[in-house]
């Protein structure tokens, strides 16, 4: 190419010389091919050199990202974080570049998790890791747990059933039949699942032949419940009762293995067959890489003994086959093998091939009539789809609504219903059109008495015309009640009858939160005793019935003696624990009619609604300071207190509630001058004597 005569300038980048060519114009012999080669070149390295610092960024930003590890929490989630800890700085320091947390969770709160991708890998009991995989795509397990008992390495596990020692009407398995048993959740594989299958085999069906009480998680719930009283026997998995026993939480002469089981390599309590460990496994989004690297620490993970003793395991292993925890839920119609499979068009097709085609064949002949019939019938067509946008409208407004809405003709009959209205009441819709609301729904008040049709505010007010707003009571097809806002409007057709349109929304929690505010307001937060309010108002109504039917009443003050150097000594979550059973031993001495009320730090006063004489208030009163003088026993420690009673009585003593109060505090200042754990009665000597 011939030179143009063009000058060249250079300019200096950095360490980058890059020339610059003045471009001509179209007249010019030369145009923009006259750029010189390395401006291009060095532009290109440039660019380059961006990219890759991008990247290199780009790639450091993606590596420190955190891996979140959810723990199914059997044993409370203090604990549960607590063993598993130490797993997440085993895995930072395996692979630095990433920050692991350990998270514990319940059922729910797991499934939540993995829903929502909150976490990347979780550890579980077997049917739980089988549930997620079926319906929440969680991949097949990285690894198995070994646990360690003594030293023993153990990688399978199973179910105890267990009952307190003294209960020698239960020796077996079928002995459960009819019986409570305690269990921390039907998802629990070693907490009720594998108990399940057992009894399945034995012909008891849990469901039907057992009283199942599910206590929630932890497991250690379940030991509670039955060492309470409250279960004949409870379900929890292998190793929990060594571990409470190891704790101190139980003693092993308390209880008793049901069906216990011997197997040669496993030290554990054992009521039920083995099956694999909690598999530890990776999900869908969770990074392959980061998954790998993972797996191989766990394999590696017995080596660090330090770790593995902080966790109490031995370790993991490669995968275990999970085959015969899937087949045990298959037996028992449990989560996700409980419903029947879908029978979907595609199998329709492929089994009914021939006649799916002369069913199509048909429709094609029916879709061509209906066609001409369309073409023919153009001007009804408009009218009908009028008509259909008009209901969809309607309906779509009736279907937005949250509040329960339907309609009733003259004689009550339901003629619509939104879904919210079919929520709350738990009917279908093709029970509800066509029927009488009133007896569907509404036929009994809330005490039970029949609701008569015609107090039954849609009656009303299709007879008067009138709007009616009002708090009602419905009920749901499964036969429980619930407490409504209502308002009814009449509604004229056009051939003159009146309907009526009901809107409603049920106001359970509204009714609960202001019982709840009515009972803070009226009783003691720590004792949960009336306080001075509820006892005053108590205490009139007591006045007014017995000044009617000429009867006697009864005040007794009641200060607990030697009470301040305990809560001084000790503290007052000691002190707090022990007005508490004070108040429960004071409540366990009075019927069911009295009161017992706390009126101050340690001070209550006991209201008797009816006593015959002086004497029968008297037996009371000592019937209260004995069962006070009792110890009290806390954490093997026992606690000595003692009280001192004043007793006024109605009518003898006082005629309103607030000389019976006056005079019940001074004859029990009197008690305390005498030298206190004494009952006085009051008399007029004890108010000069103050």
């Amino acid at each position: 190419m011939a030179d143009t005569g063009t000058p060249i300038k250079k300019y200096r980048f950095g360490p980058t010389v890059f020339p610059t060519v003045q471009i001509h114009s179209a007249q010019t012999d030369c145009p923009v091919s006259t750029l010189n080669k390395n401006v291009i070149h060095a532009f290109g390295r440039l660019f380059f050199t961006v990219l890759c610092i991008f990247g290199l960024l780009w790639t450091t930003v993606a590596d420190a990202q955190t891996v979140k590890i959810g723990v199914l929490a059997f044993r409370p989630k203090p604990e549960t974080l607590k063993q598993w800890t130490p797993l997440a700085k085993v895995l930072k320091r395996s692979i630095p570049q990433h920050d692991f947390i350990i998270e514990a969770y319940n059922y729910p709160e797991l499934e939540s998790a993995v829903i929502n991708k909150q976490v990347d890998f979780v550890l579980t009991n077997p049917a739980h890791f089988v549930l997620l995989s079926r319906r929440l795509g969680v991949s097949a397990p990285l690894a198995t747990l070994v646990v360690e008992d003594n030293g023993v390495p153990l990688s399978t596990f199973g179910g105890v059933v267990v009952t307190r020692a003294d209960r020698t009407d239960l020796q077996q398995l079928t002995d459960l039949k009819g019986k409570t048993v305690s269990s921390p959740d039907t998802g629990s594989f070693g907490g009720y699942q594998t108990q399940a299958y057992e009894l399945a085999l034995q012909g008891i069906s849990v469901s039907k032949d057992i009283s199942l009480l599910i206590v929630g998680m932890p497991h250690d719930n379940a030991v509670k419940a039955v060492l309470d009283g409250r279960a004949d026997a409870g379900f929890v998995r292998s190793g929990l009762l060594e571990s409470m026993e190891r704790e101190g939480k139980v003693k092993a002469s308390q209880l008793r293995i049901l069906n216990q089981q011997q197997e040669p390599r496993f030290p554990l309590l054992l009521s039920t067959r083995l099956y694999p460990e909690w598999p530890f496994a990776a999900l869908p989004h969770a990074n392959e890489n980061i998954s790998r690297h993972v797996a191989s620490a766990l394999f590696v993970l017995e080596e660090d003994t330090a770790a593995v003793h902080a966790m109490n395991i031995h370790g993991f292993s490669t995968p275990m086959d999970y085959t015969q925890v899937e087949n045990l839920l298959r037996e028992l119609r449990l989560p996700p093998f409980d419903k029947t499979p879908e029978f979907t068009l595609h199998d329709v097709w492929t089994r009914y091939y021939w006649q799916s085609v002369s069913a199509v064949s048909v429709g094609l002949v029916i879709l061509l009539l209906a066609v001409s019939l369309f073409l023919t019938n153009r001007s009804l067509k408009a009218k009908r789809l009028q008509l259909e946008s008009e209901i969809r409208i309607r309906r779509g407004l009736l279907e937005a609504l949250g509040e329960g809405v339907y309609g009733a003709d003259y004689s009550g009959r339901c003629i619509f219903i939104n879904p919210a209205a079919l929520r709350m009441l738990g009917f279908s819709e093709q029970e509800v059109i066509g029927n009488d609301q009133h007896a569907l729904f509404h036929h009994h008040r809330p005490d039970g008495t029949e609701y008569p049709g015609y107090d039954c505010p849609v009656r009303l007010s299709q007879i008067d015309g009138e709007t009616r707003s009002s708090e009602d009571w419905f009920w749901r097809k499964d036969g429980t009640g619930f407490p409504v806002a209502i308002t009814v409007s009449p509604n004229r057709t056009n051939a003159g009858e009146i309907g009526a349109v009901v809107v409603f929304h049920d106001i359970t929690e509204r009714k609960r939160h202001d019982e709840r505010i009515r009972h803070l307001a009226q009783h003691d937060t720590l004792t949960d005793l009336p306080n001075r309010a509820l006892l005053k108002d108590r205490l009139q109504q007591a006045l007014s019935y017995s000044k009617r039917d000429n009867q006697r009443i009864a005040v007794l003050f009641i200060d607990l003696d030697r009470f301040k150097p305990i809560n001084d000594k000790l503290g007052h979550i000691v002190g707090d624990w022990l007005l508490k059973e004070a108040a429960n031993r004071m409540r366990a001495c009075v019927r069911e009619s009295d009161t017992v009320a706390r009126v101050g730090g340690d001070e209550f006063v006991v209201l008797l609604r009816t006593v015959e004489n002086e004497e029968d208030a008297v037996m009371v009163a000592e019937k209260i300071r004995n069962v006070l003088n009792k110890p009290f026993e806390l954490a093997q420690q026992s606690l000595q207190i003692s009280c001192s009673i004043g007793l006024a009585l109605f009518p003898e003593h006082a005629q309103s509630e607030n000389e019976l109060l006056d005079y019940a505090d001074i004859a029990m200042y009197q008690a305390k001058q005498l030298g206190r754990d004494k009952v006085q009665v009051f008399s007029p000597e004890c108010n000069k004597q103050r």
